[in-house]
C-alpha cells in the first residue's frame, strides 16, 4: 500500500514558478479526499493539490506522502486541518477536557481506536471545539508532520471574518462533503458538517435550518467556496436562494477556501 502512487485529481497553480516560492505547507483532510497547498511567505497561494481517496486510509495518505513532490522538499507543513461530522462546540465556562470527551461519546459514536481532540475558538469568543481523530492517522501526521499543528477545518471556517448580514450562511465543499454554518448578524446560530448529500437533500437542509431560525429563503445570503462544487448542487443553489454568491470557477473557490485557512493561521 505504501508504494502506490496515487495522482491529484486537480491541481491549481497560482504563480509561474510556485516551487520556489513556497514558504510554508498545509494539508486538508477529509473522508474521501486531500489536499496540499504551498503558501509564499506573505501568506499568498501558490500552489494546491488535490487527491480523490475512496476513504482516508492511512496507508492511501501515507502513500502521497511518501511520493508527492511537495512534502519532499525542507519547507514545512505548519497546519493540518481535519475535517469530522463528529464535534462539539462547548463554551469555555463548561469545558472540562475529560468531561468534554465523555460528552462527544454522549453525542456520537467515537471508536475505540480514536484519540479525542480539542481547540480553543475564535468565534465563537471563549468556545472550544472536541473532536475524534483515528490514533493511527494521528500517529502518521506527527511522525511525518512533527511541527504540523493539527486542527479541525471548521476552527478556520468559523475564524475569518463574518459579514454582518441579517442572515448569512458560510457553505465550504470538500466534493460530496459540505460544512453549514449559520450566522445571523455575525453571531453563529448553527454549525454542521453533512457527508454524501445529494443536492435536493443539502438545499432542504438549509431550508429547514433557516424555517428553524424563522429566516426567510428569499433573504439568506449564501457564499460558497472549497472543491468539487457540482454544477447540480451550484443551480439548485441558484434557484432557490437568489442571493447565493456562487464562485465563477473551481479553481477561484479553492483560492477562497485556502485563503481563509492562513487567514486563520497567521
Amino acid at each position: 500500500m505504501k508504494n502506490e502512487i496515487i495522482q491529484p485529481a486537480k491541481h491549481f497553480d497560482m504563480h509561474d514558478d510556485p516551487l520556489t516560492h513556497i514558504d510554508n505547507l498545509h494539508l486538508v483532510i477529509w473522508n474521501t479526499g486531500l489536499s496540499i497547498t504551498g503558501y509564499s511567505q506573505n501568506g499568498d497561494v501558490l500552489t494546491t493539490k488535490i487527491y480523490d481517496l475512496p476513504k482516508a486510509d492511512p496507508g492511501l495518505v501515507e502513500s502521497i506522502f511518501i511520493n508527492e513532490p511537495l512534502v519532499a522538499g525542507p519547507q514545512p507543513v505548519t497546519h493540518i486541518w481535519i475535517i469530522e461530522q463528529r464535534h462539539l462546540i462547548i463554551p469555555g465556562l463548561f469545558f472540562e477536557e475529560k468531561a468534554a470527551a465523555e460528552w462527544l461519546g454522549r453525542f456520537h459514536f467515537i471508536e475505540t481506536d480514536t484519540v479525542t481532540r480539542h481547540t480553543p475558538l475564535t468565534h465563537p469568543e471563549h468556545a472550544y471545539m472536541v473532536f475524534p481523530i483515528q490514533e493511527k492517522l494521528l500517529s502518521l501526521l506527527e511522525r511525518y508532520f512533527e511541527e504540523g499543528k493539527i486542527l479541525p477545518l471548521s476552527k478556520a471556517v468559523l475564524s475569518h471574518k463574518i459579514p454582518q448580514d441579517d442572515h448569512y450562511v458560510d457553505m465550504t465543499t470538500l466534493n460530496e462533503t459540505l460544512i453549514l454554518s449559520f450566522f445571523r448578524k455575525g453571531q453563529l446560530l448553527s454549525h454542521q458538517v453533512l457527508h454524501d448529500t445529494a443536492p435536493s437533500d443539502v438545499i432542504y437542509k438549509i431550508a429547514s435550518i433557516a424555517r428553524d431560525f424563522q429566516i426567510p429563503q428569499d433573504s439568506l445570503k449564501i457564499a460558497v467556496s472549497g472543491f468539487g462544487l457540482s454544477e447540480e448542487l451550484a443551480t439548485e443553489l441558484r434557484s432557490f436562494f437568489p442571493k447565493a454568491v456562487i464562485p465563477g470557477s473551481e479553481q477561484f473557490s479553492s483560492f477562497t477556501l485556502l485563503s481563509k485557512l492562513i487567514s486563520c493561521a497567521s
